[in-house]
């Protein structure tokens, strides 16, 4: 291989670590300002939470990052055959799947730390206290615990009482819809459960689906920019007299 050839790899490898770190970054910033400046807001702030409305921005992180790894195929060596093509699209999806994960990393993590702050206890201990309670509510722990009960829940507690009651307020809150509605408890759960999640998968295609647009308007410019082997003169076929 020649020393070119590494060197536009090396050019690739560097854009698919840059620009999914950059984009991450964006969205942790993102989430952070949400969290301190719009979500806090009285009244509205839980309202725009619930809708993850910070989530919108999406449209044009995704659009950068599609388009930015679309173009950074300008240093690959031309691909040739179907499978190709695809294997280099789900490796853009996997890294876009980790920079939409971005923003929900950084929103538990800010709960970790107020729970902290409220309880006064450490960071791993406010962990551990955390995981207790998303393995009550939803059966995991960690992040995948974080992010199902957060379709369920968007207003988090952190009160060391809330995090230890909440079961019980939750059981009377529900027997208290039932005795007023006459509907049973569970379909208020389904409903709001089923709305979370239709919250989140809107965001989740919309990503995908923009991520999908500009990676291919990207590989659409690195593919004008690779000069096109001239075409072979025909030979003249000499005449006969």
């Amino acid at each position: 291989m020649r020393s070119s050839q590494l060197k536009n790899i090396a050019l690739y490898l560097l854009c698919l670590l840059m620009l999914p770190l950059l984009m991450a970054g964006i969205k942790v910033a993102i989430t952070w300002a949400a969290e301190q400046y719009v979500y806090s807001v009285p009244w509205i702030g839980g309202l725009l939470k619930s809708l993850e409305i910070a989530e919108l921005t999406n449209i044009l992180v995704f659009a950068v990052l599609g388009l930015g790894l679309g173009a950074a195929t300008v240093f690959l060596p031309p691909r040739q055959g179907l499978a190709a093509k695809v294997s280099v699209l789900l490796l853009v999806f996997g890294l876009a799947a980790g920079v939409f994960s971005a923003s929900y990393l950084t929103r538990q993590h800010l709960w970790i730390r107020q729970v902290a702050a409220q309880s006064d206890l450490t960071l791993v201990a406010a962990q551990d206290l955390t995981n207790d309670l998303l393995l009550t509510q939803v059966g995991d722990r960690g992040f995948w615990g974080f992010y199902r009960y957060t379709t369920q829940v968007p207003i988090l507690p952190t009160e060391p009482r809330d995090l230890q009651n909440l079961a019980e307020e939750e059981k009377w809150m529900r027997s208290e819809l039932t005795r007023f509605s006459g509907v049973e408890p569970g379909i208020f759960s389904r409903v709001f459960h089923l709305a979370g999640w239709g919250i989140r998968l809107f965001y989740m295609l919309l990503a995908a689906v923009t991520v999908l647009i500009y990676f291919l308007k990207g590989t659409q410019w690195a593919e004008a920019q690779t000069p096109k082997p001239k075409p072979q003169p025909v030979p003249k076929i000499p005449q006969k007299r």
